[in-house]
């Protein structure tokens, strides 16, 4: 029986040397991972400060950021108010010249179309006997107003001519015109 009990005792020394190496590696995997716990909490400590550090630089970042930001937009609203003012003037200056402008060109026509009306008149009356007289021409034009009387009947109001004017929309008596069928 020599075998088996050398092998017994064999077997329980293996069995005890393997016991205590698991109780070496179990109380270096204890160490190492308290040493492990360690190194992560002093990482996260690293890293907790890294991040307070960088909240500080990037909000003075962002503070310096958002103030030049602002300053940009406040030029430009001023640019875009003073450009506004100027296109404002400058378009008024435009539009009392252009109004001055159509002013003329529109007393130029009148002028015309007042000179051939008395061309048109000379022409249908014929020459005058005796000595003719200078045309004067109107400088204003007429306003005619209507309004309503109290009883509620429309009535015209025609400003008063002025001394020399001749109306153009009145034929002279002395003129005589032939119509279809003869009459005067």
């Amino acid at each position: 029986m020599g075998n088996l009990t050398d092998d017994m005792t064999r077997l329980r020394g293996e069995v005890d040397a393997l016991r205590s190496d698991r109780g070496a590696l179990i109380q270096e995997l204890a160490r190492g991972a308290s040493d492990l716990a360690t190194t992560v909490s002093a990482m996260q400590t690293g890293f907790a400060d890294a991040r307070v550090a960088m909240a500080k630089k990037t909000r003075k970042e962002r503070e310096a950021f958002v103030a030049s930001v602002i300053r940009e937009v406040h030029s430009l609203l001023g640019a875009f108010s003073r450009d506004r003012n100027d296109m404002a003037r400058k378009d008024k200056t435009d539009r009392g010249d252009f109004l001055t402008e159509m002013k003329r060109q529109v007393t130029d026509l009148r002028k015309e179309m007042a000179d051939d009306l008395t061309g048109v008149r000379l022409a249908w009356s014929g020459p005058r006997l005796g000595k003719s007289r200078p045309i004067q021409m109107k400088k204003k034009t007429e306003i005619v107003k209507t309004a309503l009387s109290p009883v509620g009947k429309t009535v015209k109001k025609v400003l008063p001519k002025s001394k020399g004017e001749i109306r153009l929309d009145k034929k002279p008596a002395k003129a005589a015109t032939k119509v279809k069928g003869g009459r005067k």
